[in-house]
């Protein structure tokens, strides 16, 4: 029996025969003309991806369509064949050309903070991979033929591979390389199928028709596992199958903790994810995050354009829908903005702090927002708060935008107004800021990076990453108690929402809103649902004097939830 560990990147229990991937970029062989033959390879393979995209979507993978169709776009960036270029110009092989700029390209990728940009290292790669496979004039192998249920084994499976699998047959994936947002983690999860990525040394230990077992969640992975092994996974599979039939009851459904409603909202980056909300029944919208509409593009989006997409959202639904302003700048720069490279993105420009530095971008993606009011409940949020002067600042814009447009004759809706909690001195001043604003959101995920003074992205401060920590809990409670002082609402919107024990003591605390990813939205609900308000209570005011996260795992308020 050989066991390992990853990362849990898409929930379930998988138990099969294994299957190994293999990949190899072929040799290519230097063309006449390199600048014709990449432009016409470049053509065919976003020809190749759009096609592919479209057929996934048709069979309703829209992560699936999402990821071919980016790749596409991505084929046809000028960025691509100009490196290559440049490459060869300095004396390289085409060969060696095709292999530098993907090695270079990769690498700038995965040197940007935001994890989901990073994540794209991954797309340009299988990009460039394709290209080299049009050139070499040789058909790309199809790696991937499943005649039974497997687990996929691999180093890194790619988006086209992944779309076009037959999800009847894949039990599940693991792979050495990925994180939980590449793309075959999104393409697992909107598949319904289990993925642990990121298992140091999986293909050692794995051989092709060996039986495993795998654990979306936990992130295991077991080769050759043993009678006990097997019958605890098998154990794991049917309560996993109990908790899904109890959360369809509450698709739909407005829960409460107690006699206090609690709203289960979705977080949302597109225009799929507002779909995919809606599907699940979701209470509106907690985080609608605006910085797909910026990136990768040349020219910021017109006013009509964003109009378009925020009218889109807020009449898809007849509950409040949270649009953050744009929340680019320092560690993920948009690439208009021009902004000059920071030692420390995290602790640089970005959020409200680019507002100064760009007012017209801010203004003109406030006057869509007012503008689109009209068609549902609008709250507009503000992230990156760190002083209550910021927060006044950005509302008397607002103001003066409402006065602005309807002296142009535009209609505009009643709104809310908040800011996000993600800096340790919003919730201190929480107090402060509480008269200026209709509401809290708290972004678990900056706020514990923060408060632990500990970056996100740093593997080796894993340890500290927990938004559990008894410091960011109290931070939390701390702006939940100032909420319930002023009768403003409290939400939280980072992934810690989607955990059963951190939403449990959300919950306890009085925050009145949990915005969550689509999929977990009636796992919360239930879990919300079914607690026992007094013996949550009472577990949560022992662990107010709990000293580490490993207290709060092991609590009696844990326990609970697993019974």
């Amino acid at each position: 029996m050989k066991e390992f560990t990853g990362a849990g990147a898409s929930p379930g229990i998988a138990a099969a025969p294994v299957n190994i991937i293999g990949h190899e970029r072929p040799k290519v062989s230097s063309p006449d003309d390199p600048t014709s033959a990449l432009a016409e390879a470049t053509a065919a393979v976003a020809a190749e991806l759009t096609e592919l995209g479209s057929k996934a979507s048709k069979r309703g993978q829209g992560e699936a369509a999402g990821v071919l169709e980016a790749q596409s776009l991505m084929a046809q960036d000028p960025m691509i064949v100009d490196t290559v270029m440049e490459n060869l110009e300095a004396g390289a092989s085409f060969d060696d050309a095709l292999n530098q700029t993907s090695d270079h390209l990769t690498e700038m990728f995965r040197a940007i903070p935001d994890p989901y940009l990073a994540a794209r290292a991954d797309d340009v790669g299988e990009v460039i991979d394709r290209i080299c496979w049009r050139l070499s004039g040789e058909p790309m192998p199809n790696a991937v033929s499943l005649t039974e249920p497997a687990i996929l084994c691999a180093r890194l499976l790619t988006a086209a591979e992944t779309a076009l699998l037959d999800p009847d047959l894949v039990a599940g994936f693991a792979t050495e390389e990925g994180g939980p947002t590449s793309h075959v983690s999104i393409i697992a999860r909107s598949m319904g199928v289990p993925a642990v990525v990121g298992v140091a040394g999986l293909m050692d230990g794995a051989e092709s028709g060996l039986n495993a077992v795998l654990d979306g969640s936990t992130g295991e992975v077991v080769f050759d596992p043993d009678e006990d092994t097997v019958a605890e996974f098998r154990g794991r599979a049917r309560r996993e199958e109990q908790a899904r039939l109890s959360m369809q009851k509450y698709r739909g459904v407005e829960v409460s903790f107690g006699d206090q409603p609690m709203a289960v909202s979705a977080n949302v980056g597109n225009a799929s994810d507002v779909e995919r909300a809606v599907a699940q029944g979701a209470d509106g919208i907690g985080l609608m995050r605006t910085e797909f509409l910026y990136m990768d593009r040349l020219e910021p989006p017109t006013e009509d354009e964003q109009v378009e997409i925020y009218v889109g959202a807020l009449s898809s639904f007849h509950h409040t829908v949270t649009i953050r302003t744009f929340d680019i700048g320092g560690d993920k720069p948009a690439k208009f903005m021009n902004m000059e490279a920071e030692e420390n993105p995290f602790l640089g420009i970005r959020g409200v702090r680019t507002y100064g530095a760009y007012p017209k971008l801010l203004r003109t993606q406030m006057r869509a927002l007012l503008r689109a009011s009209v068609h549902g409940k609008l709250a507009i949020m503000v992230p990156m708060i760190a002083t209550p002067a910021e927060a006044s600042e950005v509302k008397a814009i607002l103001e003066e935008l409402v006065v602005e447009l309807a002296d142009e004759g535009h209609e505009v809706g009643s709104y809310e107004y908040g800011v996000m909690i993600e800096v340790p001195s919003a919730a201190l001043l929480a107090e402060q800021m509480a008269p200026i604003v209709d509401f809290f959101s708290i972004g678990t995920n900056d706020l514990t990076q923060y408060t632990m003074a500990a970056d996100r992205m740093n593997t080796a401060l894993e340890h500290l990453h927990d938004p559990l920590h008894p410091a960011v809990l109290s931070l939390c409670r701390m702006t939940a108690e100032v909420g319930q002082r002023h009768g403003k609402s409290v939400s939280v919107c980072g992934l810690a929402a989607a955990d059963p024990l951190a939403a449990s003591l959300f919950a306890e605390m009085g925050i009145d809103k949990l915005s969550v990813a689509a999929p977990s939205v009636n796992l919360i609900k239930s879990t919300v649902a079914e607690l026992n308000v007094d013996e949550v209570r009472s577990a949560a005011v022992e662990l107010r004097a709990a000293g580490d996260v490993e207290e709060i795992r092991r609590s009696t308020l844990n326990t609970l939830l697993d019974s």
